[in-house]
């Protein structure tokens, strides 16, 4: 029998699970929603809130180096003591102290001198998306211009707005499959001989004369 899958989160479904874990308040919720999109971890596809492949890569670097920093309770009681800041019961810049270098527990600065060496940029932006059929690994990674798609040495870009729980296996090979037939010519301009080819970036497809010289950024 067929199952459906979870509806994807909206804001209202996003700040109800923010107020069951005590993160948050009524006068930040509106900032938070604003500061995910903002930062591109998250797009609006009609009342929903679409994780990106950002996210995922942001996510992956938290939970593998910095998993107490995400965790709900650790992020609750820091909103305790805000709070009590706000009050005046408590003074900021001790707080801030201890939160930076530690007091009985960890603090950011020593754990990130001590992960330095160990995060690999390459391995946190690398997200597996499984393999093909011919049993080639596909991998999305998060580059400087967005996410594309990796199968040896074929990259295919991905292009803006796709949904991450939309891009299955035969929809990556399809893709890839498209982006290596894209390095072969379609034709020959007439006059100039320069081979015609058609390619697929981050805005869509396009077309493209002449070889492109990693010099020269004109298509």
């Amino acid at each position: 029998h067929h199952t459906t899958p979870p509806a994807r989160l909206s804001e209202a479904a996003l700040i109800r699970a923010l107020e069951e874990s005590g993160i948050g308040r009524p006068s930040t919720y509106a900032s938070i929603i604003e500061t995910i999109q903002r930062r591109e971890y998250t797009f609006k596809k009609g009342n929903a809130l679409v994780p990106t492949f950002t996210a995922f890569a942001v996510v992956q670097l938290m939970e593998d180096h910095l998993r107490h920093l995400i965790d709900t309770e650790f992020t609750a009681k820091m909103e305790d003591r805000l709070d009590s800041i706000s009050r005046g019961e408590h003074e900021p810049i001790p707080y801030l102290r201890e939160f930076y270098f530690g007091n009985g527990m960890p603090g950011l600065k020593p754990i990130l001198d001590d992960k330095a060496e160990e995060i690999s940029p390459r391995d946190v932006c690398s997200i597996p998306l499984g393999s093909d059929d011919e049993g080639r690994e596909i991998i999305v990674r998060v580059g400087r211009y967005g996410p594309f798609l990796q199968r040896g040495d074929t990259n295919a870009t991905l292009q803006e707005g796709i949904c991450p729980d939309e891009l299955t296996i035969d929809e990556a090979t399809r893709l890839l499959d498209a982006a290596a037939k894209g390095d072969e010519p379609i034709g020959r301009h007439p006059e100039t001989d320069e081979p015609v080819y058609v390619k697929v970036g981050r805005y869509g497809p396009y077309v493209q004369l002449g070889d492109q010289d990693p010099e020269d950024k004109k298509k």
